[in-house]
C-alpha cells in the first residue's frame, strides 16, 4: 500500500509505507487548523503567511452558445479571442495547427509559461488550459511571463468534452481587476530585524521570485499589498525529504528589515520540560478546517480566509512513539515498534485528547506556541511539520522541535551564511563545473574566515574552493565563492564545506555538496555515433545504460529500490534533436505528477520532462539549440517501494540535426514495439535524487 504525503504548498508529495524495519516508511500527510476558533486579530503580529500575489481577474468560457466554469492564471493578460479551438496536447513543442486559433491544451509535465509560449509561437491567439485530474487549477505564468494572448483554466471533463468540439467556435474573455489578491501557501512566523522561520517541506523547490511573506497577517481577503519579497531561503542542510521529515526547519530572509514584535524561542531543555509536563499549547494558521481519518480520503479545500487557532497538549517523545506505533499497528495489523515511527530529537508532539482538534494541510509552516507565566509573552516551541490524516485522536501531529535548530539559527541570521546545499548536474567523466557560492556575514562584526572541505562519503574527490574574496568579510558583507567539480573519478562524490571564524562570537554555517561523474561508454558510442569525437556518450549511476537490439537501441540498467540509471549525450553547435522513448515503471495512478518510478528527460542539467507507467514508443522533438556545449541527460529513478511493469526506460530513433547539414545516429533495426498503454504524468514533480539542482515552477 502507498500513502500520499500532502505538502502545504502541493508541490512536494512523498510516499511511504510501514515497515517494522524502517523509519523513515510511515504515511504521513501535512497539518492545518481542525476544530479550533477564530483567533483575535491582534494577538498574533508576528504570525506570517507564504503567499503568492496576483491581480484578481474574472474568466468567461463560452463554447457554440454553451457556457463553461472557468478559472484565471495568475499573470495571465487580460483580452478576449474568439476562434475554433487546436488541440495542442500537453504545449510541450510549438503548436503548429494553432494558427489563428484558440488552443486547447491538457496539463502536464511542463510550466503553464512554457505551454502558452509554444500556443503563440505556433499563431495561437489564445489558451485554455484542462485539469489532469479532479479539481481546479490554481496556476501562474509567472512575474517574468511576456506572451500576450489570454489563458483561461477549466476542469478535466469539461476538457475532455471540447476535445471532441474543435470545429466549435470558442470565445474566451479575461478581464483584469485593479486589486492585487494573495492566496496562503503555509504558515511562519517572524522572528526578528529580516528573518522568518517556516518547515522545509513549506519551500523545497520553490524559486523565492514567486513567493512573497505578509507579516502580521489576519485576514487573507485583503492586506495582499503588504507582502514583502524575498532575498533568500535557507532550508536546513540536513532536511530528511523523506517519509520521517527530520529536521524540517528553513529561515526565509527577506529584503527589507521590518519594524515589527517578533516572537522569541523556546530553548531545547526548556521544551523538553514542556513535553514531559504535556503543557497547554496552542497552534495557529489558515489550514483546513475539516477533519478526517487516516483512512479516509481528505475533504475538499477548505481553508478560511481569517486566521484560527487551537489549542493542544504536548507530548514527550516517548509518549508520542508509543502512541504512533499503536496507531500504526492498528492501520497495519502488525507489530510496529516504538522506535520505528520515525521521531526524532528534532521534532515534538501534540495532541487534542479524544481528537477533533489539531493542525491540518495548509499550517505547515506556523507556530505551535506555548504562553510564559514568568515573562508574560507567548514564546514558539514548534514549526507545523507532519500529521496523519487531521484530528485524528490516534495520531498526534508533529512539530520541528525549535529549540533543536537554536544554534544553526544564529549561524545563519546573525553569523556567517552560505547555501546550505548545492547538488552539481550529472558530470559526464573528464569535465568540469563551475559554480559561485554567496558567503554573508549577518553579525556586528568583521569576520576573518577559512574555508574547508571534509568528505562526507569515502572516495569522495574533486571538488575545489577559490576562496579569496571571502577571506574577510565587515558586518553585514557578502561575497562569491567559487567551488568547481573536476569529475575524474566516477561514482557519487559528498563533501562539506566548513567555515572557521576567527572571532568565537561569530558563528558560522556549513553547506553539504555533492556531484555525480559518469563514465565514457564505448559501446554505446560505437553504435549509435560510429565513433564520432563530438557527438559522445555516458553512462553511469547505480547500473550503466545497456545496448538492446532486440527492443532499442539503448535500455536502462536493472536498478533496485532508491538507486537510479543515467544515460548521456554531448555534443557541441547549433541544432535539433529527437528521439523516441518509452518506459514500463510503476505509476502513481493517483497522482500522475508525482511520479513513484520514471524516466526523466534533462537538457542541460535542468530536468524539463518525465514518463512513468506503461508508456509506449513516442515521438520527441526539442527546441533548436543554439551553438554551444549541450549535454541531453535520460535518468531512470526507482523510489524505494514496490515495483511494476520492467522497470525500466527505453531510447530509440535518435537524430541529431545540425544547422549546416543533418547527422543520423545509427540505430538497431527496429524491432516491434512492444504494446504498452500511454501513461501521462504532470510536470509537478519532488526529484527524489540529490543529484541535480534546480529552481522551476511547477505546473
Amino acid at each position: 500500500m502507498k500513502y500520499i504525503l500532502f505538502a502545504c504548498l502541493a508541490f512536494t508529495t512523498l510516499l511511504s509505507t510501514v515497515n517494522a524495519n524502517s523509519q523513515s516508511t510511515l504515511p504521513i500527510v501535512k497539518p492545518k487548523i481542525v476544530g479550533g476558533q477564530l483567533a483575535d486579530q491582534d494577538a498574533w503580529p508576528w504570525m506570517a503567511a507564504l503567499v503568492s500575489t496576483y491581480n484578481e481577474v474574472s474568466t468567461s468560457l463560452e463554447v457554440d452558445g454553451t457556457a463553461y466554469d472557468s478559472g484565471s492564471f495568475s499573470n495571465s493578460p487580460p483580452g478576449q479571442a474568439s476562434a475554433t479551438m487546436a488541440d495542442c496536447g500537453i504545449g510541450d513543442s510549438q503548436c503548429d495547427s494553432a494558427a489563428d486559433k484558440i488552443c486547447l491544451i491538457a496539463r502536464g509535465e511542463i510550466d503553464f509559461s512554457v505551454k502558452v509560449d509554444n500556443c503563440q509561437s505556433g499563431g495561437g491567439i489564445g489558451a485554455i488550459i484542462f485539469n489532469n485530474a479532479v479539481g481546479a487549477i490554481n496556476g501562474t505564468l509567472g512575474e517574468n511571463f511576456s506572451g500576450t494572448i489570454p489563458v483561461i483554466a477549466i476542469s478535466q471533463s469539461d476538457g475532455a468534452t471540447l476535445l471532441n468540439m474543435l470545429g466549435s467556435i470558442a470565445t474566451i474573455d479575461i478581464s483584469a481587476q485593479p486589486q492585487i489578491a494573495q492566496s496562503a501557501n503555509c504558515g511562519a512566523s517572524f522572528i526578528g530585524e529580516k528573518w522568518v522561520l517556516t518547515a522545509s517541506h513549506c519551500v523545497d523547490g520553490v524559486n523565492p521570485e514567486f513567493l512573497k511573506v505578509n507579516v502580521g497577517e489576519y485576514d487573507l481577503s485583503n492586506g495582499a499589498e503588504n507582502a514583502i519579497a524575498i532575498k533568500h531561503i535557507y532550508m536546513h542542510p540536513q532536511y530528511n525529504e523523506g517519509a520521517s521529515f527530520n529536521n524540517d526547519i528553513a529561515l526565509i530572509e527577506l529584503v527589507e528589515t521590518i519594524d515589527t514584535p517578533a516572537v522569541a524561542l523556546v530553548d531545547l531543555d526548556s521544551s523538553r520540560q514542556l513535553a514531559l509536563d504535556n503543557a497547554a499549547v496552542t497552534v495557529i494558521g489558515w489550514g483546513n478546517v475539516n477533519a478526517y481519518g487516516a483512512n479516509e480520503e481528505s475533504p475538499p479545500n477548505s481553508q478560511p480566509d481569517k486566521l484560527r487557532q487551537v489549542e493542544l497538549s504536548l507530548l514527550s517523545n516517548e509518549q508520542c512513539k508509543e502512541k504512533l506505533a499503536s496507531a500504526y499497528s492498528d492501520l497495519q495489523n502488525s507489530n510496529i515498534s516504538a522506535e520505528h515511527v520515525g521521531i526524532t530529537d528534532s521534532m515534538i508532539c501534540a495532541e487534542f485528547v479524544g481528537g477533533g482538534k489539531g493542525s491540518c494541510q495548509g499550517d505547515s509552516g506556523g507556530p505551535l506556541v506555548v504562553y510564559n507565566d514568568k515573562t508574560g509573552f507567548w514564546q514558539q516551541i514548534g514549526v507545523v511539520s507532519y500529521g496523519v490524516g487531521c484530528a485524528d485522536a490516534a495520531f498526534p501531529d508533529v512539530y520541528a522541535r525549535v529549540g533543536k535548530f537554536t544554534p544553526w539559527i544564529n549561524s545563519i541570521t546573525k553569523g556567517i551564511a552560505i547555501e546550505p546545499n548545492y547538488d552539481f548536474a550529472i558530470t559526464p567523466q573528464h569535465t568540469a563545473q563551475i559554480t559561485q557560492l554567496t558567503v554573508t556575514n549577518n553579525s556586528d562584526l568583521t569576520a576573518n574566515l577559512t574555508f574547508t572541505l571534509e568528505a562526507e562519503k569515502i572516495g569522495s574527490t574533486g571538488f575545489s574552493l577559490t576562496t579569496s574574496s571571502c577571506n574577510t568579510l565587515t558586518a553585514k558583507q557578502s561575497c562569491q565563492m567559487q567551488l568547481t567539480f573536476d569529475a575524474k573519478t566516477v561514482g557519487q562524490h559528498k563533501m562539506r564545506i566548513v567555515i572557521n571564524s576567527d572571532n568565537e562570537n561569530i558563528p558560522t554555517s556549513e553547506s553539504f555538496i555533492s556531484a555525480q561523474a559518469i563514465a565514457a561508454n564505448n559501446a554505446i558510442n560505437t553504435q549509435l555515433s560510429n565513433g564520432s569525437s563530438e557527438l559522445l556518450w555516458f553512462s553511469g549511476g547505480d547500473q550503466p545504460w545497456l545496448l538492446d537490439n532486440s527492443e532499442a537501441a539503448i535500455i536502462s540498467g536493472k536498478i533496485t529500490d532508491d538507486q537510479q540509471s543515467a544515460v548521456m549525450l554531448t555534443f557541441s553547435g547549433a541544432g535539433s534533436l529527437s528521439f523516441d522513448w518509452a518506459v514500463s515503471s510503476e505509476e502513481n495512478t493517483e497522482k500522475p505528477e508525482e511520479p513513484f518510478d520514471a524516466l526523466y528527460l534533462l537538457v542541460d542539467g535542468e530536468q524539463v520532462d518525465f514518463i512513468s507507467g506503461e508508456v509506449a514508443y513516442k515521438k520527441v522533438t526539442l527546441p533548436d539549440f543554439p551553438a554551444g556545449e549541450h549535454q541531453i541527460t535520460w535518468l531512470y529513478v526507482k523510489d524505494g517501494n514496490s515495483s511494476e511493469g520492467e522497470d525500466q526506460g527505453y531510447l530509440k530513433n535518435i537524430v541529431f540535426t545540425p544547422v549546416a547539414a543533418p547527422v543520423y545516429l545509427p540505430v538497431p533495426p527496429k524491432a516491434q514495439d512492444t504494446s504498452k498503454s500511454s501513461g501521462g504524468s504532470v510536470y509537478y514533480i519532488l526529484m527524489l535524487l540529490t543529484l541535480i539542482s534546480f529552481n522551476r515552477r511547477r505546473s
